[in-house]
């Protein structure tokens, strides 16, 4: 079976998947993440203002990770297309099922490594509870709006 990509499913999945990353961490776990990652400084929430990771000054500069992150997105979007395609779950259910499973797997991975780099335990909760958010939310939307 050829698989047929909703391009326009696949730009909006991955702009839900980006709108999530700014829920997740720009409001709802903002500075509960930048503690877990060592961040910390008046430039958290104030703009212009100096931020510090393990008390060393450092500069935010977002630009590359965003693009870095958008491209990202967009194949995170093309797999799921694909793979909701071939594993016969070409809907709104079964897309979000396979995304909150291949989400848990990614999350148990940013465990171990978290685990091994002494990082604190709350930073693979955050991490890893919004792989399974993004990738349930791809695999919903790509799932679902499938080309006939």
């Amino acid at each position: 079976m050829q698989v047929k990509f909703n391009w326009l499913a696949i730009i909006v999945a991955a702009a839900a998947a980006m709108f999530i990353g700014f829920l997740w961490y720009g409001l709802f776990f903002q500075l509960q993440w930048a503690e877990a990652v060592g961040f910390s400084g008046p430039g958290l929430t104030e703009a212009g203002a100096e931020v510090f990771k393990h008390g060393e000054p450092v500069t935010l500069e977002p630009t590359l990770p965003m693009v870095i992150n958008a491209i990202t997105m967009v194949l995170y979007a093309i797999f799921f297309s694909w793979l909701t395609a071939k594993a016969d779950m070409a809907s709104l259910s079964g897309g979000a099922t396979l995304g909150a499973v291949l989400g848990v797997v990614v999350t148990f991975s940013h465990y171990v490594t978290n685990r091994f780099a002494m990082e604190p335990e709350f930073l693979s909760v955050i991490d890893g509870t919004y792989h399974i958010a993004i990738f349930a939310a791809i695999g919903a939307i790509v799932g679902a709006w499938r080309k006939k």
